[in-house]
């Protein structure tokens, strides 16, 4: 895990398949000193598998102030979106939108299609 602190914003980019329980302390530690002073945002490139305790993480997070994530793949997004976990986070196409605070991907209207 890679964190980098650019002037109103703090960016985190995860170098693994998933978010390891280590990765996860570091996380809460991060947002607990810097929640209030600059955004927080999580590179999900790589990371292609998700568990719950993050999940939970995200929803106590946003009680204080939103994080968001970038790159996410898309079934990540999915479970984002089926479970609902996607309100409390702000969700970007790249770290570019991102810092610039732009480009949030706010209408996340999915629907499941019959197959022929």
């Amino acid at each position: 895990m890679k964190i980098k602190d650019v002037s109103k914003v703090c960016i985190i980019d995860i170098d693994s398949n998933s978010i390891s329980k280590s990765d996860l302390i570091r996380l809460k530690r991060l947002f607990e000193q810097k929640a209030l002073k600059k955004r927080i945002g999580i590179d999900l490139k790589k990371v292609l598998d998700i568990k719950h305790d993050f999940l939970e993480f995200l929803q106590e997070c946003s009680f204080k102030q939103k994080l968001s994530l970038f790159n996410v793949n898309n079934e990540t997004y999915l479970l984002l979106f089926v479970s609902k976990y996607d309100k409390y986070v702000n969700i970007y196409l790249n770290e570019q939108d991102f810092y610039e605070d732009k480009r949030c991907i706010v209408y996340r209207r999915l629907k499941l299609l019959k197959s022929a």
